[in-house]
């Protein structure tokens, strides 16, 4: 019996901090492009977010990639979530789109479809 709860305390620990982790992705202080309208949608658990710096680099989960490390992840997405999974880009506004076009052309080979991008809505 012992082990057995040995097991399910790890399980929940794993849980906890795996779900830390996709929460603290969107929470990366970014000054995002502003939009006149968005669609309100609760992010589904299985979006694959990627930010984007103002200097060029891409954080997937917290972490530095290059463009080798980043397509293994997106066609490992795919393969875990299937082709219907969601891919959210969060971008500096000051980063031109000649740097996010690589992330889309990725995401593309990948065969991942549903593609956003993260924007802040003004208030009127």
């Amino acid at each position: 019996m012992t082990p057995m709860i040995d097991v399910v305390f790890l399980l929940i620990i794993f849980f906890l901090v795996s779900s830390h982790l996709a929460r603290q992705e969107s929470r990366i202080p970014l000054d995002l492009p502003v939009a006149d309208a968005s669609v309100d949608q609760p992010p589904p658990s299985d979006v694959f977010t990627i930010n984007v710096f103002p200097d060029g680099a891409w954080q997937v989960s917290g972490t530095e990639v290059d463009r080798a490390m980043l397509d293994r992840l997106l066609q490992s997405h795919r393969a875990e979530h299937g082709e219907d999974a969601a891919v959210r880009i969060r971008t500096d506004r000051s980063v031109a789109y000649g740097q996010v076009e690589p992330l889309l052309r990725a995401a593309s080979a990948a065969g991942l479809w549903n593609a956003s991008f993260a924007v802040y809505q003004e208030t009127r």
